[in-house]
């Protein structure tokens, strides 16, 4: 038996007693936990939790999964043990730590978004193999000038909301904070300095000697096979066992480094993501990682700030 938290999180302002009625009933007929076994504690007005005892933990996050499907609230289901210790956070870039895919600004300079855009969607859903689409979309991208591009694009890039905070929370509470990212290194590093993050890891983009795009890539791809060893080293590095990182992402190519952490989260994440991973987050703010943290309302005011 394993003591677990499955925590609600409401994608509105509150969560109201209609939602919180149809989770324990969820928990009791589904997940087929006695009443009496159920304890609650509230966190927030949009978030509550609630401490239950499992048999199977695969089987109850399936369960999990498909009942949160196209609700106005998440569900995430983890170990009480685990909850707290987390010690390391690696983020995705685009479409996680930032509103935007990078590569569909670069391919606006030559008018050439919405082709990048269909190739983008489709490896992020997992219907391209990743190193594959990069390739494409890279090779799309050649003859533009980047003299002046990186500078121009960190005024363009939005940091997601409750990113600031969230990276400020988590290094008050001692954590390492990284980004891998299939993007590229030049905005991946303008990121680490503006969120105060550990390690930034990137892509590089390939120019001739008039800074010209040259349509490839230097170095190691970082895809998702290489976004999972590097979240180990870095855990290795730091003596953090795997078990207290958490990797958090909305593409298919994050799902392996959310496989060899202890824990995932899909960021407001495509649907096939949404079905494989850990965890799922669809509100608009990703300072609520420290609810599933079990942080309370009182709590995160005094880590923000």
């Amino acid at each position: 038996m394993i003591d677990c938290v499955l925590t609600v999180i409401s994608h509105h302002d509150s969560l109201s007693n209609e939602v919180l009625a149809t989770v324990k009933s969820f928990i009791e007929k589904t997940l087929g936990v006695e009443s009496l076994k159920i304890a609650t504690k509230q966190l927030s007005t949009r978030a509550h939790d609630f401490l239950i005892t499992i048999k199977d933990l695969d089987r109850s996050r399936d369960l999990v999964r498909f009942q949160c499907l196209k609700q106005e609230y998440d569900l995430i289901l983890q170990p009480v043990a685990n909850r707290q210790n987390k010690k390391l956070f690696i983020f995705d870039m685009d479409s996680t730590l930032i509103y935007q895919e990078v590569i569909e600004l670069i391919a606006a300079y030559a008018g050439i978004e919405d082709k990048v855009a269909e190739i983008t969607e489709r490896a992020m859903n997992g219907e391209l193999d990743f190193n594959e689409s990069l390739k494409e979309r890279v090779q799309l991208l050649r003859g533009i000038n980047s003299t002046t591009i990186w500078k121009e694009l960190e005024q363009k890039i939005e940091i997601t909301n409750g990113v600031r905070p969230l990276a400020k929370a988590l290094k008050k509470l001692g954590c390492i904070l990284g980004v891998c990212s299939g993007g590229f290194i030049p905005l991946a590093q303008h990121v680490k300095e503006q969120l105060g993050l550990d390690y930034a890891y990137a892509n590089t983009l390939g120019v001739d000697e008039d800074n010209v795009l040259n349509g490839e890539t230097i170095g190691d791809i970082v895809n998702g096979e290489r976004k999972a060893e590097l979240l180990l080293e870095i855990a290795n590095k730091h003596n953090i066992a795997p078990k207290d990182a958490v990797a958090i992402g909305d593409g298919a190519n994050d799902l392996k480094m959310m496989s060899v952490a202890g824990f995932g989260i899909a960021w407001n994440a495509k649907p096939k993501v949404q079905l494989l991973a850990p965890a799922c987050l669809n509100t608009n703010t990703l300072l609520d990682v420290l609810y599933i943290m079990g942080h309370t309302e009182e709590d995160i005011k005094l880590l923000v700030n």
